[in-house]
């Protein structure tokens, strides 16, 4: 019985590196998608769309760069851009702005609560 229950979890450690590699391959599709919709929204005559564009284009951009996915990117972009329609984009934007809308909650709640533990107090200045 202890082979077995060796091998069942050699076979199932080994089969992780490739689940982790297929979630982050979707993982930076998503965001790729996301640049391109933010690029567009990015390129908006109207100011606050500009805005959330610019903004959105740095956060996507972030994540591609915290996977280390940036490098190399253009091709993707491209290749993603010629594949979406105008109903691609303005799904992938309800997509974009969900993640967005979490990360913004994220930094509330992290925000709410340096609040409550600290008490309002001021965070002290780099280096000292």
């Amino acid at each position: 019985m202890r082979p077995a229950l060796i091998l069942a979890a050699a076979l199932a450690l080994g089969a992780l590196p490739a689940a982790a590699s297929a979630q982050t391959s979707d993982l930076t599709t998503t965001d790729v998608r996301c640049v391109i919709v933010s690029g567009a929204l990015a390129q908006s005559e109207d100011p606050q769309m500009k805005a959330i564009g610019f903004a959105s284009l740095l956060y996507f951009w972030g994540r591609l760069e915290g996977r280390g996915a940036s490098a190399n990117v253009a091709p993707q972009v491209i290749a993603e851009a010629r594949k979406m329609s105008a109903n691609d984009i303005k799904s992938q934007a309800q997509t974009c702005n969900a993640l967005v809308t979490g990360a913004g909650q994220s930094i509330q709640d992290l925000s709410n609560t340096l609040q409550k533990e600290l008490g309002g107090a001021a965070a002290p200045a780099p280096g000292k």
